[in-house]
């Protein structure tokens, strides 16, 4: 009983949702950006992180509910996947799951139902990953031919950190821009202030790679 309230629930909210403020449609309205300043060959990017859920404290652990019923996880995922297929229809638009704090394994299963659809792909955060020493790396390649966004940010695994400027963590920075050009992808330079940005172009451009980017 509690699943399909929850199900209709989610349901009745994506509706609304749709109906207040159009959520695809709006894109339209942006698209002259990418045009301008973009790659008309890279699909307008939504980008996505997955929740993880409620969690009971116990004396010892921290429980995931949904590592106990990954199946209830799995419900409002088919019925999203369904209408963003619809409301995107043959729209150059794509719907991009970021990585955060390392995917548990129903995430990861939701993920690979999601990819199924070609109106969904990955974004790499590379920052993240670094700062939950790579955990997600494996899973994040495992999907490389639905890779289609990054997030470009520096970072350290101890202490964990990130968002720092281009140059300033540990990351092989190189090798994942690389990795993003295979893939056509769009990179965001995602820092936190001015300083951090202008750092960043410069480093981009001192490593070659400003041209690229």
């Amino acid at each position: 009983m509690k699943t399909g309230i929850s199900r209709i629930l989610i349901n009745l909210l994506l509706r609304l949702i749709w109906k207040r403020y159009g959520v695809l449609s709006w894109w339209k309205k942006l698209m002259f950006l990418r045009d301008r300043y973009g790659d008309d060959s890279q699909p307008f990017t939504l980008n996505m992180h997955m929740n993880h859920g409620i969690y009971i404290t116990l004396p010892d652990r921290k429980v995931q509910m949904y590592d106990r019923d990954s199946d209830t996880y799995m419900k409002p995922f088919i019925a999203f996947r369904s209408l963003c297929e619809k409301w995107i229809g043959d729209s150059n638009v794509m719907i991009a799951v970021e990585n955060t704090d390392g995917f548990h394994d129903y995430e990861k299963k939701a993920v690979d139902y999601l990819l199924k659809s070609p109106k969904f792909g990955l974004t790499w955060d590379v920052g993240h990953s670094k700062t939950i020493g790579e955990k997600d790396v494996p899973f994040i390649l495992g999907h490389k031919a639905h890779l289609i966004h990054f997030h470009i940010h520096d970072g350290s695994e101890m202490p964990p950190r990130n968002h720092l400027a281009l140059g300033d963590g540990e990351i092989d920075l190189i090798e994942r821009l690389r990795l993003a050009e295979t893939r056509n992808a769009r990179c965001v330079l995602e820092t936190k202030t001015i300083e951090a940005l202008r750092q960043s172009v410069k480093w981009l451009s001192e490593n070659g790679m400003q041209e690229k980017w």
